[in-house]
């Protein structure tokens, strides 16, 4: 007798992946950085008063683009102005009570509610550090990095002199799903950004390779790049005077 054989159905291998480039977005410019054995390597850097910022952000991603011929992928630095840092004290805690220390420790301690944040915990000992941001500071750095065609897919931040320990990560971008293959998903880095040396290039060619367009998002990297001097709007730069900035002064 013959009897119907039912194949399994095939399982789908979810791969994690980290982005090669870094974009910081600090109030004391641009910067890409290349991601490199050991570290980061600056790429280039541009300033916020540059007379033609576009078409210098435009060379940045040339040369990303003849760094890695296979696709530019980035994570947004979001500068520490934007960032709330916290530690508290939560001793013999479990993660999840923690993350839940960490809401009640959030909640008035910024002019947003927590449901409007962005936060990550690193665990030290009997305390918690924190690192939250807004939304909307993360969308407004999200659609600065996809006008210039930077591919973002992650948020992250470097602490600095803040007692965070390891790179605050802010989770994926809302564009991310578009530029990861499907059952992808962003990995995010153990350490903060360190960058090792600056990238000894030459100005890339005018025949270097254009961005990738994945899963044939051909119309963002085929675009015409005429408005290339037209004034380019900084994101946050308007932060650092506003009242809305969640850190005045960097906490102890």
């Amino acid at each position: 007798m013959v009897r119907d054989v039912i194949a399994p159905a095939p399982v789908l291998k979810t791969l994690t992946m980290k982005p090669n480039f870094a974009l910081s977005l600090s109030f004391d410019g641009i910067r890409l950085l290349h991601r490199a054995a050991g570290g980061w390597r600056l790429v280039g850097e541009v300033a916020l008063d540059a007379p033609d910022m576009a078409s210098e952000l435009a060379v940045l991603r040339r040369t990303a683009s003849s760094l890695e011929p296979g696709g530019v992928r980035s994570k947004l630095l979001v500068p520490n102005e934007q960032i709330k840092y916290l530690t508290i004290n939560t001793p013999n805690m479990d993660d999840a009570a923690r993350l839940e220390a960490a809401k009640a420790a959030l909640d008035g301690a910024t002019p947003y509610a927590v449901e409007d944040l962005a936060f990550d915990i690193s665990v030290d000992s009997n305390r918690t550090h924190i690192a939250a941001v807004a939304h909307e500071t993360l969308a407004e750095a999200e659609a600065f990095a996809v006008e210039h065609r930077f591919h973002p897919i992650s948020f992250a931040a470097i602490p600095d002199d803040q007692p965070y320990l390891g790179e605050p990560y802010f989770g994926p971008t809302e564009g991310a799903g578009a530029l990861l293959n499907d059952g992808d998903s962003v990995e995010p880095d153990g350490i903060a950004v360190v960058a090792i040396e600056d990238l000894e290039s030459a100005n890339p060619l005018d025949s270097a390779p254009e961005d990738d367009a994945p899963k044939g998002d051909a119309s963002e990297d085929d675009a015409p790049e005429d408005d290339a001097s037209e004034e380019t709007e900084v994101p946050l730069a308007d932060a650092a005077a506003s009242d809305e900035t969640l850190v005045d002064e960097a906490p102890k």
